[in-house]
């Protein structure tokens, strides 16, 4: 890329900007079709893939662009108005070319989404482009963890020890940060005690003893209690998931731990789910239980 494009990053004052800000020219066709909720949960340094004729205004925030995002300082959702962008010019004069994405790649090293909440807090992300098909994000605040509305109120996650809830969490932060072999590490700790307390809990009705399960590996290890996992991780898919790990992560590309580490943390939640709703409802069943005592 040629060294004489604009560099030049802005100091930011939120009291300054403007937010809800209307633009004076519009056309018929103004939906967004780069910024969503998938996009500020994407890891830094992931590479993106962007269609390079998309129209500049159709991908940067314009024409006071809102989006509903998890806001974890409220811990609820809120609607963010994003500022107009430099970037998306638009040119409605007859005749006249309107600028595509690839236009403004050509010219830009670097650009910035910023948007302010309804409830007054802010987001601000940041991009590089790489070529004029691709970009990466190299920075964002909140971070893509604390963005991230399943992760912050999962129920389920008051099962897990402490130490293991912590596991969940690096897990989940290295993800978002691309590095999934270190992600993947963490994950495999937590499906590891997991399947050693589905283990001790069905003891009585597994032929074989806890010391000769340990020595196991991985696959073998779940095939001994499959019956005992939802239906779901004991599908075809997750015994590829189980060698793969078995055999050891060290010998995975970070590629594959990216495609693994979504399934096998779904799998996790799919087990801790399952244990919340049984523990959900034996407590129900104690209420109504102690209310007939009570009659």
């Amino acid at each position: 890329m040629s060294n004489s494009k604009n560099n030049n990053v802005e100091n930011i004052y939120f009291s300054e900007i403007e937010f809800y800000n209307k633009s004076m020219i519009t056309t018929t066709d103004m939906e967004n079709v780069f910024i969503n909720e998938d996009l500020f949960k994407t890891p830094l340094y992931k590479k993106i893939e962007i269609d390079e004729n998309t129209m500049n205004y159709k991908f940067f925030p314009y024409d006071s662009l809102k989006l509903e995002l998890y806001c974890n300082e409220c811990k609820k959702r809120r609607i963010y108005s994003f500022m107009n962008s430099r970037n998306a010019f638009i040119n409605m004069a007859p005749g006249a070319l309107r600028s595509s994405v690839k236009d403004e790649f050509e010219r830009i090293n670097f650009f910035r989404l910023i948007a302010q909440a309804d409830c007054g807090h802010h987001v601000v992300t940041e991009f590089r482009v790489i070529d004029k098909n691709h970009i990466e994000k190299i920075g964002q605040y909140p971070s893509i963890y604390d963005m991230n509305e399943e992760i912050n109120n999962k129920q389920f996650l008051k099962l897990l020890d402490e130490e293991y809830v912590s596991y969940y969490k690096t897990a989940c932060s290295l993800y978002s940060f691309n590095s999934c072999i270190g992600a993947l590490t963490y994950l495999r700790r937590i499906f590891e005690q997991l399947l050693i307390e589905i283990f001790n809990y069905n003891k009585d009705k597994i032929s074989i003893k806890f010391d000769d399960y340990k020595k196991m590996k991985m696959k073998e290890k779940v095939n001994e209690i499959k019956s005992y996992l939802p239906q779901i991780m004991q599908e075809q898919g997750f015994n590829t998931i189980y060698t793969k790990i078995s055999d050891g992560i060290h010998n995975l590309s970070e590629e594959e731990c990216s495609t693994i580490f979504p399934v096998l943390k779904e799998g996790i939640e799919e087990i801790l789910i399952e244990r919340l709703e049984e523990k959900n409802k034996e407590k129900r069943r104690k209420e109504i239980s102690d209310k007939l005592n009570n009659l």
